[in-house]
């Protein structure tokens, strides 16, 4: 008989504390497997980021991507047994959830979902699912401790370039351009409000306009030298062109 695990979640962002629970979801003696189970929903304030980019995030930190589940409903449990291909009969499932997340049920006898202790003899999951609650994450981001994604999210629209750099820095434990690129377009960080244009060519230029202008300066010189050096050719052509037309 199998026990799997599973770690549900919004995920926006999926970050290192995430991961610190999955591997200590995997290196548990006692549970045989464990997935993450995450949804495709997406809006603009409180889940930003698509399903892939989740995924990108998962396994940059080192989770296996054939252990990313989406799900419609991670707490319906025929669908994580079709899923998972479990045996109602043979395996048994756990959640992996929060201590807030896990007080939203009612775990009274006869309800699908009860309370997981070690002591407890599990049934298999065509009889019950069980919640297994696991330390709650708290983050250090700028300095500052965060519990919440949406202030994760804030933080990073408010802050300037170098803030940015920052905040991947203490989600991931380094910089990664890939994921900071996520963030920006998911978090609507450089969007045209904030380009410099110059004539048809909108130029993103975030914390350094200085630098994007003087990039934009420097291709101008260029093509003003091409254009003087064609406007030569043709002005020694007019000049040929009239003095043969001078002496017919």
């Amino acid at each position: 008989m199998r026990t799997i695990a599973v770690y549900p979640g919004r995920f926006h962002p999926f970050s290192l504390g995430h991961k610190a629970v999955y591997d200590q979801l995997a290196n548990n003696p006692k549970i045989d497997d464990v997935y993450i189970v995450t949804s495709k929903k997406q809006d603009q304030d409180k889940s930003p980021f698509s399903y892939d980019d989740k995924v990108a995030m998962m396994t940059k930190t080192g989770v296996p991507a054939s252990h990313i589940i989406p799900v419609t409903n991670p707490y319906k449990i025929d669908e994580i047994v079709k899923k998972l291909n479990l045996d109602p009969v043979n395996d048994r499932l756990i959640y992996a959830l929060g201590g807030d997340d896990a007080q939203r049920f009612n775990y009274t006898p006869v309800s699908p979902l009860q309370l997981y202790t070690p002591k407890k003899r599990m049934k298999p999951v065509g009889q019950h699912a069980y919640v297994k609650i696991v330390p709650q994450i708290p983050y250090n981001i700028l300095g500052k401790r965060v519990t919440h994604a949406s202030d994760i999210r804030k933080m990073y629209q408010t802050g300037n370039d170098n803030d940015r750099n920052q905040i991947i820095v203490d989600l991931y434990g380094r910089i990664d351009p890939e994921l900071k690129d996520t963030f920006d377009h998911a978090l609507g960080v450089n969007t045209p409000q904030e380009a410099i244009i110059y004539g048809q060519e909108k130029r993103f230029a975030g914390d350094n306009p200085v630098n994007v202008m003087r990039e934009r300066r420097e291709q101008l010189l260029i093509k003003i030298s091409e254009t003087r050096q064609q406007l030569n050719r043709y002005q020694i052509v007019d000049y040929i062109d009239e003095r043969i037309s001078r002496k017919k």
